[in-house]
């Protein structure tokens, strides 16, 4: 009798081992989770951009593939000459396609006329000094540019201005979490976890420029503003709450 008495004992012991065991091991409820609380902070800096980029593109035809081609050259080696004379740096000036291919000619009634070779150059832009931006792209398509496809503002030293906005968002957070913590009667604990996420936003700018127009299209600078960017950190913060 004695010996049925222990061994029951030990068998309830093992139970409760077990059922220890198996509930740390995700098989049944675990009582030490912690409680945390989650928010999502916001920073925003705005800056006054002070660079410029333009890709700019020179388009020649010619039905002779060689005439084209020496036509295009003139007309870039201008561009990159006024651009020079404004200050623009050599390696502000950056070529970023090249090509010649055939466009064949048609009459109204579907008839083939002949063929004009096609030369594209596009070059991509740097201009540091904002206050010449008119001047510039009134110049560089009095020389032969005659395609503007785009005109981006940034700012050249940004480092500074994200680790602000991170601050900023961070502290928006904890902000957050602590006025959460005590509506809900609790208090804040150690940072669980933390995760970014950065986001610029450039007012837009428009330009009425290219598309075919040619040097004619422009005959005094055009105001051009760079507007704001503004440079937006959101930081998601999980805490644990006592």
């Amino acid at each position: 009798m004695r010996n049925k008495k222990y061994l029951i004992i030990t068998a309830g012991i093992i139970m409760v081992l077990l059922f220890s065991a198996f509930s740390k091991a995700g098989g049944g409820p675990v009582t030490d989770i912690p409680r945390t609380i989650s928010v999502t902070g916001t920073g925003k800096v705005t800056l006054v951009p002070d660079i410029a980029t333009i890709n700019v593109g020179v388009h020649t035809e010619n039905e002779d593939v060689s005439a084209a081609l020496a036509e295009n050259n003139a007309k870039a080696m201008s561009v990159r000459d006024a651009l020079v004379k404004f200050g623009v740096k050599a390696e502000d000036i950056q070529t970023t396609s090249f090509t010649i291919y055939p466009n064949q000619q048609y009459g109204p009634m579907g008839e083939m006329l002949g063929v004009k070779y096609a030369v594209d150059n596009s070059v991509f832009i740097t201009v540091r000094d904002l206050t010449k931006m008119g001047e510039v792209l009134s110049t560089i398509v009095n020389q032969g540019a005659n395609n503007i496809y785009g005109i981006n503002f940034d700012v050249s030293d940004r480092e500074k201005a994200l680790k602000e906005a991170r601050l900023a968002a961070i502290a928006d957070a904890k902000l957050q979490a602590d006025e959460l913590a005590a509506a809900a009667g609790v208090k804040v604990g150690q940072v669980m976890s933390i995760s970014i996420s950065t986001t610029n936003q450039p007012i837009p700018m428009y330009a009425d420029y290219g598309k075919g127009g040619g040097g004619a299209m422009v005959a005094a600078p055009a105001p051009i503003s760079g507007g704001q960017l503004i440079i937006s950190v959101d930081a998601y913060l999980s805490y644990e709450i006592n």
